[in-house]
């Protein structure tokens, strides 16, 4: 390849960045701008989409926004796994006293809470960590009245469901109207959708856990106790173990394209977030109170 024809290979590369950048608007408008998507600034004549509003926001942003926008990315990428799992080491497991119906073991897993039968949980749990589990139930304001009144209970399941769809309605929403998203450009719902395909490493688990415990009831149980894993899956078969790393991978990827949010933005994002986990275990917490009641578990 000549010189000249080098050049305008690299042309045909460059001549579509140069022209983003001439027609984006103005830098005060666009790189400090919280909450205001991409389709409500004007591009020039040629219009525009979110990977210019992208293009704008970051090739017009000086170093010190630049390395904003990086450690707020960072904080995004670590978001789901700290809320979901990690923050909820010894809360996500849920004493129940028979087995749970497949489908509901399912919804159960993927909303982030791990329910555990007396039989499974007596490798981890020594026997008063039962009774504390038990008690915590029996007093706690958040569990105590569905486990006195059915009518309660069918109540709590019914709001906590409520709670959830409202917050998946306002992350949708945030996700829309503030971000400036890598993979958000061709779905711009995608980390809502994120949160709905825990349902599939969730099935992985459901269908490897019974062939996984029953393996282990084979061996001798010389474990000692200890606690529950913070992570989804630790001590399952590997398939479950596989599944679960490549959702929150994933996740990472997804949560940390959300790029050039201000602080605001994030502090939102937080605080979505925050509510979408903790309507999340609420719900499942409800749904096994409402099904299998966990207190009679230690009988």
């Amino acid at each position: 390849m000549s010189v000249p024809q080098q050049l305008l290979f690299l042309l045909a590369f460059v001549a579509p960045l140069a022209t983003a950048q001439q027609t984006c608007p103005d830098p005060s408008e666009i790189v400090y701008s919280p909450f205001k998507p991409w389709f409500q600034f004007d591009y020039g004549p040629a219009g525009g989409d979110c990977w210019t509003g992208a293009i704008c926001t970051l090739g017009q942003a000086d170093a010190a926004r630049n390395q904003q926008f990086a450690a707020t990315a960072l904080v995004m990428g670590i978001l789901p796994i700290i809320l979901r799992d990690i923050a909820w080491p010894e809360r996500r497991a849920v004493l129940i006293s028979s087995q749970l119906p497949p489908l509901v073991e399912l919804l159960v897993r993927a909303l982030g809470l791990d329910p555990m039968t007396r039989e499974s949980v007596s490798s981890q749990w020594a026997e008063e960590d039962v009774h504390r589990w038990v008690e915590w139930v029996r007093t706690s304001p958040i569990a105590g009245a569905g486990v006195k009144s059915r009518l309660i209970i069918r109540i709590l399941v019914a709001v906590s469901l409520f709670v959830l769809l409202v917050a998946y309605a306002a992350l949708a929403l945030i996700e829309i109207y503030s971000k400036r998203s890598a993979l958000g450009c061709v779905y711009p719902v995608i980390a809502l959708t994120w949160c709905v395909v825990a349902l599939a490493p969730a099935a992985v688990h459901v269908l490897f856990k019974n062939y996984w415990n029953r393996r282990r009831a084979r061996k001798e149980e010389n474990e000692s106790s200890g606690r529950p894993s913070a992570v989804q899956g630790a001590d399952e078969a590997w398939p479950v173990q596989f599944a679960w790393a490549i959702y929150y991978i994933v996740g990472t990827l997804v949560f940390t394209s959300i790029m050039a949010i201000t602080p605001l933005e994030l502090f939102v994002w937080v605080v979505v977030m925050s509510i979408v986990t903790g309507a999340s275990k609420m719900l499942a917490l409800y749904v096994c109170l409402m099904l299998r009641n966990p207190a009679t578990a230690h009988a």
